[in-house]
This record gives structure tokens, sequence and C-alpha cells, in this order.
């Protein structure tokens, strides 16, 4: 089975999270038997990279294609046709030329988009004049780039109940995934023993630190000697940072900026619990890192935490209810017994979300969807009537 991903091919240390969910998925996919895997993205050069019988081919983004998107869009089609595939697989549903290439190739190719992100849910926490201008117009697209897509992924039911209101399309669930492994490969190290909370995110409103930090406000004088961990950067930080002052926990609350893999990993080790406070996410991989670290979870209801199981491998909290998060924060910091049970559980869960495992849907979706496109074409095709 010949598939092209197309998306955003992740470059140096500051990537988000769909340049790692696509990294992630195209590791694990050269490793399935039977699928020969390219990766078409934009670059600063054009060149081949070779992973193992996985191709990810870059696309010199040139001046030219910002000033005329249309050349970037026929330089894709182009690369695409040359590269003589079975299936196109589109990471992310924004607009984009890969995006639209693929729509126009949709009558070629039988295609599969997974959605890791809604505009819509996102607008509501976002600030400046010009990202809602411009997410105004992203909102209406995505609904229509949605209602027309040939088959699509999404990571939890939740979300499927809210893009199964724009389409018609088949919709399948795959949730993101986790290398386990190397999250049992993390040595514990002596100095971060005292850190009793983590969360890695980008500091912004969507992310909802503000809501730990206030909730923390409320832990301190019952636990005084709590101490929460924060890693990321992003445009809050300042905000945030004046919060922690006004609120007098910076002998509480550390800010870590951003940190390397192997260091988020290492806290994840050492925590107690982590905490994702998100106002909204599409399941956000911090879920699965904390699993896989035998860690339990305090997430927010609006971070489609469907990985967590409530009293069973985390805690789930109402969205902004800072008393109740501080609540589930208490319960959590003071029940070791109850935190060694989730860890326990959590670990055992997370094995089931192993990247290999995701991968091997996605090869299953693959098949699902090219037999369908043929399929119909084969019924849509006109009976030819010969005169005698």
């Amino acid at each position: 089975m010949k598939v092209a991903i197309l998306g955003k091919w992740p470059s140096g240390n500051l990537n988000g999270g769909v340049a790692n969910h696509t990294q992630n998925l195209v590791e694990s996919l050269r490793e399935c038997n039977g699928i020969e895997l390219s990766l078409i993205s934009f670059g600063n050069v054009s060149k081949i990279i070779r992973l193992g019988n996985a191709r990810i081919i870059l696309i010199k983004s040139r001046k030219i294609y910002y000033i005329f998107p249309f050349l970037a869009i026929l330089k894709l089609i182009k690369e695409i046709k040359k590269t003589k595939i079975e299936i196109i697989h589109l990471q992310g549903s924004n607009i984009s030329p890969y995006l639209i290439a693929a729509g126009l190739l949709k009558d070629s190719y039988p295609a599969v988009s997974i959605v890791l992100g809604l505009v819509s849910k996102e607008i509501l926490y976002r600030k400046g004049v010009r990202w809602h201008f411009n997410s105004f117009f992203s909102r209406i697209a995505e609904k229509y780039i949605i209602s027309k897509s040939q088959s699509i992924v999404v990571e939890t039911e939740s979300i499927k109940k809210i893009v199964s209101k724009w389409t018609r399309a088949i919709i399948y669930v795959v949730p993101s995934g986790i290398d386990f492994n190397k999250f049992q490969e993390i040595r514990s190290i002596p100095s971060l023993e005292k850190t009793d909370i983590f969360i890695a995110s980008r500091l912004e409103k969507l992310k909802g630190i503000d809501l730990l930090i206030k909730a923390t406000s409320m832990v301190v004088n019952e636990l005084p000697s709590i101490r929460v961990f924060i890693a990321g950067i992003g445009p809050e930080e300042r905000e945030l940072k004046a919060l922690v002052k006004k609120l007098n926990l910076e002998n509480h609350i550390q800010f870590l900026g951003f940190i390397s893999n192997e260091e988020k990993y290492q806290y994840y080790n050492a925590c107690k619990f982590v905490v994702i406070p998100s106002r909204w996410d599409c399941q956000p991989i911090a879920l699965f890192e904390a699993a896989a670290s035998g860690k339990p979870v305090i997430a927010s209801d609006m971070s489609n935490p469907e990985i967590v199981e409530e009293g069973n491998t985390g805690l789930i909290f109402k969205s902004e209810n800072v008393t109740d998060l501080a609540d589930k924060m208490k319960i959590l910091m003071t029940n070791q017994e109850l935190r060694e049970k989730m860890s326990k559980t959590a670990k055992e869960k997370a094995k089931k979300f192993d990247w290999s495992e995701i991968a091997q849907k996605f090869v299953n979706i693959y098949g699902e969807v090219i037999k369908d496109f043929h399929k119909r074409n084969t019924e849509q095709k006109p009976i030819e009537v010969k005169k005698l």
C-alpha cells in the first residue's frame, strides 16, 4: 500500500502538537508491513530524507509561493503524482496548500483527513483582533472543509460528536499515541524529588495555567510545602509570572521555560501527579505522557480526557472551576495509597496507546478507505450499452 502524508515535517526543537504527531506517526508507520510511505512537505531546502522504508520529500518553500500560492499548490500536486500513491493522508483540517492540493485531487485519489484541532472552539480563548479576524474566516473554512472530506479521523468520541454535525463522511476515532518504552527508560534524579505537580504546556489562555496557579493559592494554606513546576513558553508568560507574584506563590511555583524532551520526561518521572487545566484541547499529548510515566492526572472536562478514568487513573474537574480543581489537588496530595493505585492502572492503560498500536489502526483505515473509494467509483461509472 503506497501512502502519502501531506503536512508539516518538524524542524528544530520548537514544534507544535501537529508536527510532533506527524513525526511520531511517520516513524511508526514505516515499521508496518506492506506500507510504502512518503511524507511530502515544504521546508527550507529541497531534499529527500530516508527513514528506513519511508521517504520525507521536502519541497523548498520559495518566496514566490507566498505571493502566488497557486504555484505552491501546483508544485505539490506535481510531486504527489510523481510519487505514484494509492491514498492521501492529510494532517490537519486548516487551510493550507496541502489541503487545497488534496481537494483538487479528490477524484483521483482516496483521502483521509485527521482533525487535530478545532478553530471553532479555540477562538473563544485567543487574544488579538488580527487573530479573531483571521479565525472568523478559518471557522467558516473549517466547517466547509470538514463537510467536503471523504473520510475523517478524530482523537476522541467527544470530538466526533462535534464534527459529525458538519459532515456525512465516515468518521474514525483514533487517539494520539505514545512511545511507551521510552518512558520506561527514564531514571530518577534526586534533585527533582520535591516535585509535587508538573505540567508541560504552551503558556496561553487556552491551556488554563492561570487556573492551576489560582488553585495552588487555595491549597497552600493546608499544604504549605506544595511545589508546582511549569514547563513551556508562550504569550501569557509575563502575566502568569505576575499572577504568581501577586498571590505570593514564588516559593511554591517555578517556571522552567523551554525544556528538552529528556528533561520533561524526568519531571514526569519525579512528580506526584500531573495537572492539565485546559479550557479547551483536542486530547493533549500530556495525558498520554503522564500515563506512560505512571502518574495520575487531574484534567479539565474540556480537555477531552477520555484516556482518564475518573477515580481509576486520575480525576476530572469542571473547567474554569478553581475550587473543584483545588479540592482534587488536595485529594491526590494527601492520599499516597490512591496515587499509587492510579499510577499502576494508568501505566497499564498507556500500553494500549503505544504508537505501534496506533499506526496499525491507520493501516486498517487506509485499507477501508481505498476499498470504499474504488467501490464508489465503480458504482458511479455508467454502464456501456453496445448497439447491435
